[in-house]
């Protein structure tokens, strides 16, 4: 998403009508086999891809190679720009490839005569890395980087040496679930391989596309054919707002092995400008964390703590994903164990189809775990998403001030239950979603998010910016522990949550780096300041008077009709209250 763009896309899948089914899976079968085959062909040239000579895709395939397969130009059209989307993203990932392949070492490496387990050498990684990030750049390419590394890294323990080339490394990226954008057709109004409109006063998009019969003939009175399908009020609602894309039609596949087709209905809406950082006065600032999810707090430039720490608790979830991610284990070993059982069976044993029907069953009992556990995952990132854009809107902040998380890994398996539960939330868990979802809507609403250096902010001081030891709790300040929830500073005797000072600490280098963004009058290419810099200013322990929690959304006038905020992505709605008393809040705001 570049900076200067005025609009966004967003898109949303309906299902097709099951008596429709049929034909649109005949078509992506199809177009899939065509989409293929020419990724297959033109994989050996995949440095052409690397240069785009034209924004659509499909131009560019259309000037290297013919139609395989004649079933129609516009058709042809929309397989080729899907093919021209992969190659020219593995394209950028090649360049990629030639970036840390320099860096690609044995000490990387722990090897079996080392280790009874092999495996890769983190610290190793990450000195390689952080040796060859620069300090300006978004934390997003550290993360393919290291995606790049790893999968080097797996190379390396199948062939015992390293990729010479990422065509070496990487297998032809073949479409397994098939996807058919209809970008390259000639509009919704006019095209040949489509037509779509949208009926506002039905909430209803009139859908007709061309398909094969089960002989493979092509209808020609496909466009008579009419598909309806209604539109949420949320959709028509972003319709109305902005403009109709081409859609893509796409394949879903179940754990069981279903199948069906969806619309994605893509519409670009416009966003809103991003005010100057002149007229930016307050940072929102927030910290990940494991015992709760994300902790917020609001500064201004004068380094003046304006609210009270925001705590999003997800106790309840977290044991829900850990009793999924058990269950996962447990199916793991019944599916190894029944596994070595079927190979110590001779042929023709009756006792074989039974074990293979078993491990049929257990292999989508996996699956769907995994399905669920990544759908909460993904909800839980919306909503804590939504949660930050509601702070900062009833806090009057244009800045989230954010660590980039995405590029976190904890090292080690954990020397215990928690250790191991706590790593792999951390490396699994939602971050980079977060992340993710979070830069899109701030887009949209503009709201600036700028990530920050994640070096120290929960070892350091938020009150005097000195190095600070963490507790298991304000009750346990004898023994320091690296993982402790209590951060207290024995130069100046601040103590709270460890969360809780990573905030404040993210939200001061966040004014750090707006003050600087307001000295040269623009956002870009400013550099982001690390903790121990002097411009970047301890925050004041208490205000004239504790600070009130973030402000209600209302006049103080009119404070007994104000109505209630409402945070969408979770299941159900979330409703966010004040602490204080009601009488208290009559006498301190009425």
């Amino acid at each position: 998403m570049s900076k200067k763009s005025t609009s966004q896309s967003l898109s949303y899948p309906l299902r097709l009508p099951d008596d429709v089914q049929v034909d649109a899976l005949r078509l992506l079968d199809v177009s899939r086999s065509v989409t293929n085959q020419v990724i297959t062909t033109l994989w050996p040239r995949l440095d052409e891809c690397s240069v785009r000579t034209n924004k659509y895709a499909y131009k560019q395939i259309e000037a290297m190679i013919a139609p395989p397969v004649s079933h129609g130009s516009r058709l042809f059209r929309c397989e080729a720009e899907q093919a021209g989307r992969i190659l020219r993203a593995q394209a950028e990932r090649k360049q990629q490839f030639a970036l840390i392949h320099p860096i690609l070492t044995e000490g990387m490496i722990v090897s079996r005569s080392e280790a009874p387990r092999p495996h890769k050498h983190r610290p190793t990684i990450k000195q390689a890395l952080d040796a060859l990030k620069q300090n300006d750049e978004d934390g997003g390419s550290h993360v393919a980087l290291l995606s790049l590394v790893e999968q080097a890294c797996n190379f390396y323990f199948k062939n015992g040496c390293f990729p010479a080339s990422y065509e070496e490394m990487q297998n032809v990226p073949v479409m397994q679930a098939a996807q058919l954008p209809y970008a390259g057709d000639d509009g919704g109004s006019m095209g040949q391989a489509y037509r779509m409109a949208v009926d506002f006063k039905q909430k209803q998009i009139v859908l007709a596309f061309r398909t094969p019969d089960a002989q493979g003939n092509w209808s020609r009175d496909w466009r008579d054919h009419l598909i309806r399908l209604t539109i949420p009020d949320a959709v028509l609602d972003k319709c109305k707002q902005g403009n109709l894309q081409a859609p893509v039609l796409r394949e879903v596949k179940e754990p069981d092995g279903t199948r069906y087709v969806v619309l994605d209905v893509i519409v670009e809406v416009p966003i809103r400008e991003v005010p100057e950082p002149k007229d930016m006065s307050n940072v929102l600032g927030y910290d990940w964390g494991v015992r709760t999810l994300i902790t917020a707090t609001v500064v201004d430039l004068d380094g003046h703590q304006l609210t009270r720490p925001f705590f999003l608790d997800t106790g309840c979830f977290d044991g829900e994903q850990a009793r999924t991610r058990r269950q996962i284990d447990v199916l793991k070993a019944k599916v190894a164990k029944l596994e070595a059982h079927c190979d110590r069976l001779q042929g023709g044993d009756a006792r074989g189809e039974r074990c293979l029907k078993k491990l049929t069953v257990l292999r989508k009992e996996i699956s769907l775990c995994w399905r669920k556990y990544e759908a909460r995952n993904h909800d839980l990132a919306h909503m804590a998403a939504n949660v930050l854009l509601l702070l900062a809107v009833a806090s009057g902040c244009s800045l989230i001030a954010g660590e980039a998380l995405k590029s976190m890994k904890s090292q080690g398996r954990g020397r215990d239950a928690k250790g191991k539960w706590r790593n792999w939330r951390n490396n699994t868990q939602v971050r980079g979603e977060i992340w993710r979802i979070l830069k899109y809507k701030c887009f949209l609403t503009g709201i600036h998010l700028e990530w920050q250096q994640p070096r120290g902010t929960s070892h350091t001081c938020p009150h005097c910016g000195k190095p600070a030891d963490t507790y298991k709790s304000s009750e346990h300040l004898g023994k320091a522990i690296d993982w402790g929830a209590w951060l207290c500073c024995e130069h100046c005797g601040w103590n709270g949550s460890r969360d809780y000072a990573a905030s404040l600490n993210i939200a001061r280098l966040g004014a750090a780096w707006l003050k600087e963004a307001q000295r040269r009058k623009r956002m870009v290419g400013i550099s982001h300041p690390k903790l121990q810099e002097k411009n970047v200013k301890p925050v004041c322990y208490m205000l004239a008077g504790s600070p009130l929690r973030f402000p209600a959304s209302s006049p103080r006038a009119c404070l007994l009709y104000a109505g209630k905020i409402y945070v969408n992505g979770w299941t159900y709605s979330v409703t966010l209250h004040s602490s204080y008393p009601s009488s208290l809040m009559l006498d301190a705001c009425g």
